[in-house]
């Protein structure tokens, strides 16, 4: 029954991301009404007037380019030097110094590439946190699933020697999901922690929804109680409940800790932590890929339909 499943998540993903589709689905006007609330936009100029906008009501923001995995090293070096293109870009405007960060898909950096690609993805990962470091703008590194976990892992820590404030993410419903927080937990170290942004098989994955939040619970406590600056994705108002009574019991600050969620998803939950003194980041998907990014947020996890249809109608 599980490889079933799976057959048909990879068919309905493949008809719903088809290159004809996809064109299809962004040239209707309805569909593209939607996703304004959700994607900054398709340019980079949308996606920086959308993190001044956010700045200026007291957020901070995570521009994330979206891209399609590369199949050549002349594409990796392209979507590269586009990402340095943002960072500059970002480090330009004074009202985003401090503000900002970028987050990075190593598979669009070269990471699959036959014949050295973690390699190449490595080199082109430092080259983006040395324009990030030059000019005052954070990153992240996606965790883009299991067949990519143990290269993308090994390339943060590289990262990490030299460039040690790079974003890390930890997917609670991973088994490891507490051994590497703390593995990775240090002072300086950014960790983000979300319950899960992938599916995968059962022996890499927690697939109960009961034992990923009890292990979402227990990785927020570990994070929290870390020296590490604890970054908290979630949406969930269980998890953001907890995630305050932490922070106020163990004497956590904007300084150290924050919260981060999507474009257009609950707005006025943000606005209420921001307003009580907590960092608040928004994340910001853009570029021409985001049909392909919006359908593949829903298939890898099903529970962002309510999300996203929720805040169709109320946006908390």
């Amino acid at each position: 029954m599980p490889m079933r499943r799976s057959r048909i998540r990879r068919a309905v993903t493949a008809a719903a991301t088809n290159h004809r589709i996809a064109e299809a689905m962004t040239r209707a006007e309805p569909i593209r009404l939607i996703a304004e609330d959700y994607v900054a936009g398709e340019t980079l100029t949308d996606a920086v007037a959308t993190a001044l906008d956010r700045v200026d009501k007291g957020l901070e923001v995570t521009l994330h380019p979206l891209s399609t995995e590369i199949a050549d090293p002349r594409a990796a070096e392209d979507t590269t030097g586009s990402l340095i293109g943002a960072v500059e870009e970002l480090g330009s405007w004074p009202e985003l110094e401090g503000h900002a960060e970028v987050s990075i898909n190593l598979t669009s950096l070269g990471l699959r590439l036959p014949g050295g690609g973690p390699r190449a993805a490595l080199e082109h990962a430092e080259a983006v946190c040395r324009a990030a470091r030059n000019h005052g703008v954070l990153v992240t590194v996606e965790d883009e699933g299991p067949e990519v976990h143990p290269e993308t892992f090994e390339i943060v820590t590289s990262l990490l020697a030299d460039f040690p404030d790079t974003g890390v993410v930890v997917q609670a419903a991973r088994h490891d999901s507490l051994d590497q927080i703390r593995e990775l937990a240090a002072p300086g170290r950014r960790i983000r922690l979300c319950k899960g942004a992938y599916s995968g098989p059962a022996r890499e994955m927690v697939t109960r929804p009961h034992d990923v939040d009890l292990r979402m619970a227990s990785c927020l406590r570990a994070l929290l109680q870390s020296p590490a600056t604890a970054m908290i994705a979630t949406h969930d108002p269980v998890f953001v409940a907890i995630a305050e009574r932490l922070i106020a019991d163990l004497g956590r600050g904007p300084d150290d800790t924050e919260f981060q969620m999507l474009q257009g998803i609950r707005p006025l939950e943000q606005r209420r932590l921001a307003d009580i003194g907590l960092k608040v980041r928004v994340y910001l998907p853009w570029g021409r890929e985001w049909y392909r990014y919006c359908v593949r947020q829903l298939l890898d996890r099903p529970a962002n339909l309510w999300l996203f249809s929720r805040s169709l109608v109320v946006h908390r």
